[in-house]
């Protein structure tokens, strides 16, 4: 993943990757990492975050782990609110840690500084720190990133903060104080503008005003240049850096590429819950097939710009009839009410609880249900259900009728459908992969993927 990553980022003239992500997923709720980390286990998440580092800087880009000190405890998105890493000094050296200081001792030439504070670290350093001096995050914190991550770990690479626009800063102080304020910390660039002239000025305000030292300002740009430099980016041509569109185009989506992507989703998959052993389907068992769109909220910047794509629902539908099932897709009880005229509404709502619904009509009319469920990380990832009474919205059937559920998003939503049997996460939702889920479940395929996380969410339930 990281080589690819590399020679296709490098063809369109990048040379620094905001990666690997090397975050601990220790927390099922976290909006923002549960698909963005490799795993909840120490020694994994430095095992993959080692290869792709090492697989990235074969094509001259420098990797930047992120988000230092750690996201994935809190379940807050620094994003929109504030993040707390609550880990003691001693839990945190074990893990957080640990990730960081393999990597910096296997070279890592930088690091993107999180949102996230550190308090019991910061009561380290100072022992009479202030609940403020506590909470404030790592990206303004000099204990963290200059007591911490520069004089205990040692770690003398580039640093750079994450986007300024992020509430979990924003709402630390005011904006002219923060610009200044992050280099002073320890941060040797800081991402985004909000107005490129009012916060160049405030930056060069806080140099005037002392804020930022001469010598924090020469230890910043020697970083920032001793970076390029050890790209050789001072010895390469334009074109060298910024190849022009057929050279990069020649070196984007390659056969050997993609296939890569393919066998990393087949052995991804994962069969997390198999309780009523119903593998492998096939028209004879299980013909008439229902499949059941499962939403999180919607809106934000994803809504924006991605456009009407085809819901991973729709391109399961061709597979499974490719494969001699009848199959058809709920259109759930919300859908239908919000076509109907504005005059109609009130009383279709009205007649869902109190129309009559027989369980034998649904038994009889399908032989299995999938429900397959894109919720995409945002600040709630949890599923958002339509209205149901007695309707195949919910899985509140799995006693009458085989049910399955697949999420090719998140992986935790046995939370949220404890009473499902049968329960796949796939990690993502390209055709290659719904293909491959499809293998699986006919029997075409073993499916061989390992959780990288807790999929039962630390409950009981979950597993039966």
């Amino acid at each position: 993943m990281g080589r690819v990553s590399g020679v296709e980022a490098a063809a369109i003239g990048c040379n620094w990757s905001f990666a690997p992500i090397v975050d601990i997923n220790r927390n099922w709720r976290n909006p923002i990492i549960a698909t963005r980390t490799w795993s909840g286990d120490v020694d994994k998440t430095i095992a993959m975050s080692l290869a792709y580092m090492k697989g990235i800087q074969e094509s001259g880009i420098a990797p930047a782990a992120k988000h230092f000190p750690g996201d994935g405890i809190d379940e807050r998105d620094q994003h929109l609110s504030f993040s707390v890493n609550p880990y003691s000094t001693e839990e945190w050296d074990a893990t957080f840690g640990k990730v960081y200081g393999t990597l910096f001792d296997a070279g890592l030439p930088s690091i993107m500084a999180g949102h996230i504070s550190l308090p019991e670290y910061v009561k380290y350093f100072n022992p009479a720190a202030t609940v403020q001096e506590q909470i404030m995050p790592a990206t303004l914190n000099k204990y963290i990133l200059t007591d911490l991550l520069r004089d205990k770990m040692g770690f003398n690479g580039l640093v750079v903060t994450d986007a300024s626009h992020m509430v979990a800063m924003t709402s630390a102080m005011k904006r002219q104080d923060m610009l200044p304020t992050a280099i002073a910390a320890g941060s040797d660039l800081f991402l985004f503008f909000n107005d490129p002239d009012e916060d160049f000025q405030w930056m060069l305000d806080g140099y005037n005003n002392g804020v930022i030292t001469d010598d924090r300002l020469e230890e910043a740009l020697t970083r920032i240049l001793g970076t390029k430099a050890a790209l050789g980016l001072h010895k390469k041509v334009k074109t060298e850096i910024l190849p022009s569109k057929e050279e990069a185009m020649a070196k984007i989506g390659l056969p050997e590429n993609k296939a890569i992507a393919v066998e990393v989703a087949d052995k991804a998959i994962t069969l997390v819950k198999n309780n009523q052993n119903i593998f492998p389907i096939s028209p004879d068992k299980t013909k008439r097939v229902l499949l059941v769109n499962v939403e999180g909220h919607k809106g934000g910047f994803g809504a924006m710009i991605g456009g009407e794509a085809v819901r991973p629902v729709d391109t399961l539908k061709g597979i499974l009839e490719a494969e001699g099932f009848e199959v058809s897709i709920w259109e759930s009880t919300e859908e239908r009410i919000n076509k109907l005229p504005e005059e109609e509404r009130a009383a279709a709502v009205a007649n869902v609880y109190a129309q009559k619904r027989p369980i034998k009509d649904l038994i009889a009319a399908y032989d299995l249900v999938i429900n397959v469920a894109s919720v995409q990380p945002n600040t709630d990832q949890r599923i958002q259900w339509p209205a149901s009474k007695g309707t195949p919205d919910i899985p509140f059937y799995v006693h009458e009728i085989p049910t399955i559920f697949v999420s090719v998003q998140a992986p935790n939503h046995l939370a949220d459908v404890p009473q499902v049997q049968t329960y796949i996460n796939t990690y993502d939702s390209k055709d290659f992969t719904l293909q491959a889920l499809v293998n699986k479940m006919v029997g075409r395929s073993e499916f061989t993927g390992v959780s990288p996380v807790d999929a039962f969410c630390g409950f009981l339930d979950t597993r039966y």
